[in-house]
């Protein structure tokens, strides 16, 4: 038996093995997750821009029928597909009726053929349920 110290049992085979295939995952995956990558390239953060950029961007493409636009057409009707998941991430992070805002970070394409809402809403679901209760409540007493 080679690796199994003299007077060795399977148990301990086993657990050399076990040692052995761990050690090995975690020299693999502190390759593949290091923040360097091979050449030395790191790929910078990106940096978040002001609202006021998307804006612009919409503001400038609102007329597609200009010639300056001809090229990005392609880029908008591939965009369709995406339309769904855009319009399900729009409603799931749309503000409660107990909140007066809600503002989320945004990710859009630099042609502004379409714009995500790049957030989870995270809910704790008993405080959740009791702003719903409470909103039910303040509304039916509204209504009547």
């Amino acid at each position: 038996m080679e690796g199994v110290p003299p007077g060795g049992t399977m148990e301990d085979r086993h657990e050399m093995m076990l040692e052995e295939k761990a050690r090995k995952w975690q020299q693999m995956n502190a390759k593949r997750y290091a923040s360097t990558r091979k050449f030395g390239y790191v790929q910078a953060p990106k940096e978040e821009m002001p609202p006021e950029h998307v804006r612009k961007i919409i503001r400038d493409h609102g007329d597609m029928s200009s010639r300056k636009f001809r090229h990005d057409k392609r880029v908008y009707l591939g965009a369709l597909k995406f339309i769904p998941h855009a319009v399900y991430k729009l409603l799931e992070n749309m503000p409660m009726p107990w909140e007066q805002v809600r503002y989320v970070k945004v990710l859009y394409h630099i042609t502004g053929a379409i714009t995500f809402v790049n957030e989870i809403p995270l809910v704790i679901e008993p405080v959740y349920i009791a702003q719903w209760g409470t909103m039910w409540i303040m509304m039916r007493r509204e209504k009547t």
